[in-house]
């Protein structure tokens, strides 16, 4: 008998945005709607969408409001490795 409660944070969802990016690219590629026939282009927007929105959490768009993580720590450099010069040949032992 317990309601769950949506929070605010919650709107921007990964269900939500994959609805927000299927509206967009449907908008945006009437041309290829035509081409490919209603149902093949509601399979591939899909497909997209997914694509588009795999790996965000929403605590990551709610942080930083554009969907992109903060580095935490910079790179280390690239360690950089000497090349060896070859060492001279040991000339055999003349024995007479």
């Amino acid at each position: 008998m317990s309601a769950k409660k949506q929070s605010p944070k919650t709107a921007n969802s990964k269900k939500e945005l994959k609805k927000e990016i299927a509206v967009k690219l449907d908008a945006a590629l009437t041309d290829l709607k035509s081409r490919l026939g209603e149902k093949e282009f509601q399979h591939r927007l899909k497909k997209a969408a997914k694509a588009l929105v795999h790996n965000l959490h929403s605590k990551d768009i709610s942080e930083n409001g554009n969907g992109e993580k903060k580095a935490d720590q910079p790179a280390p450099p690239k360690k950089v490795k000497s090349a060896k010069k070859a060492l001279p040949k040991k000339k055999a032992a003349v024995t007479k």
